[in-house]
């Protein structure tokens, strides 16, 4: 199949692949051998305008940002100012982690490498009104779950705390860097990280998500940009989640990103980040036990570098990662083996879509046809959102039925406060408690004895996720609560004092 005769057909599918997937638009870039030979939008990026996607329509790409952390990281080892294998307390004296040895050890390479044992606190971050510096100093509140270097657990306070080092060094944003170091020369003249920006774009994506939370691949309702409350563009303040995932772009800027990547380093003759850190930014540092991905015969051997999953894909080295925040999912690729990057980004909360494009064009010039992935990813997701009060039943246990609390409700209405997390304010309202946590106030409904389970989302939390209440052992008052926040294996219920 030529690519023209792909292309016209992949055109076709992904229309067919929003309709399946009842998202709003996406938008695909593809280089092979240098060229670009696709770069363009499907569906619509505002909805309720009728606006259509195009290759310079902006959507946030979340985590995708990582590699670009990274990849500041490794212009400032070029210069000299910083190193990968040295303790960070050289470049920043006043952290503290919770454990002294990792305080005192924890190296450049172990933060963006995802292997530090802490696990992912995210709602130390999420929903919160931190600044950066006051992120960084409730690193030390934050329990790990495994030791420092053994396990891969996904991380991002270990970005943000990367991104504060570049900037400590530099004396320059996080911002600033990334125009003046990376989308200065590699001409990615339309990408930005404040909200202000890509709010102010004419061609930008609406972010969108599902009607119904419980109901994973059906409804549509635009949402608001997540935006942190110290986020300021005319004071020069970035979000602090920024070197995590707060860089906006569009997919022929995103083109140029990864064909850098895929010669060494090297952009139109420039060599923006020296062959040997390149080297080292795709150099694995951990095994993966399986994908986070959905899982799939064609791939094995799962790796993380610094910014990038690497997987064997049909018997090629494919490097990649994933991206999502409020109302947007992101997808950027490059296998050197076939000389070719792949990019796609929706503005849809959670989509899979972008994941099975990319899959489709790999497939492509591998010589491999007929595979349906849009529906692949389709299925898997419905499969997964139909098993998740299943899986609740890890945090819950059984069902215990005919108890009652050993409060009236009144009595569990209050502020409960620990460090490195914002208050979970507990109130009564006609009736019914409410938990108030990380930008969201949710109805909790009575599970058994003193736990309740949240009836929405929060985040990234399903609902159902349990509230434990506790007693105290003196006077019997209610005193504590705990969430499962951390969902890892080994990571402790997160728990907060009544105050």
């Amino acid at each position: 199949m030529t690519d023209q005769e792909f292309f016209e057909s992949f055109r076709e599918k992904a229309e067919a692949g929003l309709k399946l997937w009842e998202s709003p638009s996406v938008s695909v870039g593809v280089i092979k051998d240098g060229q670009v030979v696709l770069c363009e939008g499907y569906g619509l990026r505002d909805v309720e305008a009728g606006l259509p996607a195009d290759k310079h329509t902006l959507y946030q790409i979340g985590s995708c940002s990582k590699a670009f952390t990274c990849a500041l990281a490794a212009k400032l080892v070029d210069a000299g100012k910083l190193d990968w294998d040295t303790p960070i307390k050289a470049y920043v004296p006043e952290i503290s982690f919770y454990d002294d040895y990792v305080t005192q050890h924890v190296t450049l390479r172990d933060l963006v490498s995802h292997r530090t044992g802490l696990p992912r606190h995210e709602y130390s971050w999420y929903g919160t009104d931190y600044t950066k510096a006051e992120l960084l100093r409730n690193l030390k509140y934050l329990e790990p779950n495994q030791p420092v270097r053994q396990r891969f657990q996904y991380n991002n306070q270990c970005y943000i705390l990367t991104g504060y080092i570049c900037e400590r060094v530099t004396g320059k944003s996080f911002e600033q860097l990334l125009d003046e170091y990376l989308f200065g020369p590699l001409h990615m003249t339309h990408s930005n990280a404040f909200i202000a920006d890509i709010t102010a774009d004419a061609d930008h994506a609406e972010p969108y998500d599902r009607t119904d939370p419980n109901v994973a691949l059906k409804g549509m309702k635009k949402i608001p940009f997540y935006k942190m409350p110290v986020e300021d563009k005319e004071k020069g303040i970035g979000a602090p989640l920024g070197p995590a995932g707060s860089i906006n772009s569009c997919v022929e800027d995103m083109l140029n990103w990864v064909q850098m990547h895929l010669e060494n380093g090297k952009f139109q003759g420039e060599q923006i980040i020296s062959e040997a850190n390149t080297a080292q930014l795709h150099k694995p540092n951990m095994i993966l036990n399986a994908p986070l991905d959905m899982p799939m015969p064609e791939t094995c051997l799962w790796r993380y570098s610094m910014g990038w999953f690497i997987e064997n894909f049909r018997g090629i080295k494919v490097y990649h990662h994933g991206g999502n925040i409020n109302g947007f999912s992101g997808f950027t690729c490059f296998v050197p083996e076939l000389n070719l990057g792949v990019v796609a980004y929706t503005n849809m909360n959670a989509s899979y879509l972008h994941f099975a494009l990319a899959r489709t064009v790999i497939d492509h010039y591998l010589g491999v046809h007929d595979t349906d992935w849009v529906q692949r990813y389709y299925d898997f997701v419905a499969e997964r959102a139909g098993k998740t009060q299943d899986a609740l039943k890890a945090f819950t246990g059984e069902k215990v039925e005919g108890t009652v609390t050993s409060h009236s409700l009144a009595e569990f209405a209050g502020t409960y406060k620990r460090p490195g997390y914002n208050p979970a304010v507990i109130t009564l309202e006609q009736g019914s408690l409410y938990l108030n946590f990380a930008e969201c106030k949710v109805r909790m409904k009575h599970f058994h004895y003193d736990t309740f389970v949240l009836d929405e989302v929060v985040g990234e939390l399903p609902a159902g996720i349990p509230v434990h209440f506790y007693t105290a052992e003196v006077g019997g008052a209610v005193s504590a609560l705990s969430m499962p926040l951390c969902t890892e294996p080994g990571a402790a219920l997160v728990r907060f004092a009544r105050v």
